[in-house]
């Protein structure tokens, strides 16, 4: 899935009005997984002066930047988060770890099943293991014609449930923008999956 699409699901299931810290905690851990590939992509570009095309082809997949990764799309470390976080739950910090892995672990289940090549490791550090998926969200290759759709709709409800539960006035505003962008993109991806479709069967 896309970052702003984690994000709005995320919030959606966790968030509540009136709630600020929460809230906070969950928008940040709905983004914290993507967190290292943005930070080291800022570096490769502007520090190192890499080309986009051997980021992502080769430095990606090689040994520092996989180590990178790891931990932020860890499932057991997320997972003792938010166990530490329910153990603690009556104070404030605790109750903020509490959401910021839960939503960081709504991200990584949604991850999952839509990786292919790119997968993460889940299970680390206790696991290497990786679930090579069949689908990707954006590889055409392994049906993202079919996935993208899903995924619109997907944060098109989710935007929906957050301007009901939110009356701010510039928050509207911002999520009238993505669910334009959504719906846009709904259309575009609708007319590729047509597209595929018309070509396996011609």
């Amino acid at each position: 899935m896309n970052s702003p699409t984690h994000s709005f699901l995320a919030l959606a299931l966790l968030s509540k009005s009136g709630d600020t810290k929460r809230n906070w905690a969950v928008f940040i851990g709905a983004l914290i997984p993507d967190a290292a590939v943005y930070v080291w992509f800022i570096w490769q570009i502007f520090i190192k002066g890499e080309n986009q095309r051997r980021i992502w082809r080769e430095l990606y997949f090689e040994p520092p930047m996989q180590l990178f990764i790891a931990p932020f799309n860890s499932i057991p470390l997320f997972a003792a988060i938010a166990l530490l976080g329910w153990w603690q739950r009556g104070r404030l910090f605790g109750k903020a770890l509490l959401f910021f892995a839960l939503a960081a672990l709504i991200h990584i289940a949604t991850d999952f099943p839509v990786h292919n090549h790119d997968a993460y490791r889940h299970f680390w550090p206790f696991s290497d293991w990786r679930f090579i998926s069949p689908l990707s969200y954006y590889e055409a290759a392994h049906h993202a014609h079919w996935v993208a759709p899903i995924e619109m709709l997907i944060a098109l409800w989710a935007i929906y449930i957050l301007r009901k539960r939110f009356s701010v006035r510039w928050g509207h505003i911002v999520l009238n923008i993505f669910a334009c962008l959504y719906v846009l993109g709904f259309i575009l991806a609708l007319l590729n999956l047509i597209l595929a479709v018309g070509h396996a069967f011609s």
